[in-house]
């Protein structure tokens, strides 16, 4: 209770009671419990052993919306339990064609909510499984989200050049195709690679790839498909998100200037908190970084509370003597000393 009181008044347990305290995150510590459950659960269902288990197809694909939505939440301890569950009732379909169209988005929440709380490994599983299931299903539309996945980890890593080179050959499929969801995707991909090339160095590539994204974003406007938040205000995102790998957040700043983020998937939306608090934090208006810090937090604690963007902005607060109750009990509940 105390706990919860501090994180409301957004203070730390110290600032309250003056005691020390190392806090516990309930639905953190639950996450990277279901983390382990999980990476047994994919380590045992390979794609080719697949075991006939009582659940149908409408079961499966209700229990793969609700996996679905507490991903969108931010609540990766609700999804990565469920997948528990979900993952061989899956692999137990009788209709393959319907388990394997499930798989490329399931496998996709998998893999966001394995990374997100900080499980790079578990999460290079996951976007296996996804590719795997999207190479069975023959659709190069599930192909580029596949591709997405495996980049998005790939890059976490460090490994830039691998994940261009998937989201490269997943464009190139694309390229003309007409199908439901197409342009979506090739326009996230372009996001994808500008990140890759960021990563790589190569500016004036990454600047072309973004250009293509919003020229594709114009076109498409706002759209759901594959859970991706495709459109205008997302390709703002990934060019602040750039801006400032890029050294620029000033302009980082103004290029979100009149960005609504409300109606975006609280995932999306805690990134945006995060990129402003590191803009912020660049230009010197500790303030507003700690205020767009909490913000991130109280869209998606448990996103915020493992981030390691999250953790750098906050140190390079702490080291330039940014010392409030809000950043002490931020620090506190991200386990960090604020000392």
């Amino acid at each position: 209770m105390v706990v919860d009181l501090a994180a409301a008044l957004e203070c730390s347990v110290v600032d309250l009671t003056g005691q020390a305290y190392t806090p516990a995150d309930r639905q953190l510590d639950a996450a990277r419990i279901d983390a382990e459950r999980v990476w047994r659960i994919m380590m045992d269902t390979p794609m080719a052993g697949r075991r006939e288990l009582p659940a149908t197809v409408e079961q499966v694909r209700r229990e793969a919306g609700l996996v679905r939505a507490l991903y969108g939440r931010c609540d990766y301890a609700g999804a990565l339990r469920r997948l528990v569950d979900l993952v061989p009732a899956m692999n137990g379909l009788t209709d393959r064609r319907a388990a394997l169209a499930e798989m490329v988005s399931v496998y996709g929440v998998a893999m966001g909510s394995l990374l997100n709380v900080g499980y790079p490994a578990h999460a290079w599983l996951a976007a296996e499984r996804c590719a795997e299931a999207a190479g069975l299903l023959d659709d190069p539309v599930a192909a580029g989200v596949a591709a997405a996945n495996r980049a998005r980890v790939s890059a976490y890593s460090g490994a830039y050049g691998p994940a261009r080179a998937w989201c490269d050959a997943a464009g190139a499929d694309l390229a003309g195709s007409g199908a439901d969801g197409a342009l979506d995707v090739l326009g996230f991909l372009h996001l994808a690679r500008a990140h890759h090339l960021a990563g790589l160095r190569d500016r004036a590539g990454a600047e072309e790839h973004l250009a293509e994204a919003a020229r594709i974003a114009a076109y498409t406007g706002e759209t759901e498909s594959w859970d991706l938040a495709w459109g205008p205000r997302n390709v703002a995102l990934w060019r602040m998100a750039f801006q400032l790998d890029t050294g620029r957040p000033e302009e980082a700043i103004r290029t979100v200037a009149g960005v609504d983020v409300r109606g975006l998937p609280a995932v999306r939306q805690v990134y945006f908190w995060l990129d402003m608090s590191r803009a912020a934090e660049a230009v010197g208006r500790d303030r507003d970084a700690v205020r767009m810090l909490l913000a991130a937090e109280r869209v998606g604690p448990q996103h915020a509370r493992s981030s390691t963007s999250a953790r750098e902005t906050a140190r390079s607060l702490l080291r330039r003597g940014v010392a409030s109750p809000e950043l002490r009990g931020l620090c506190e509940r991200m386990s960090m000393a604020a000392q």
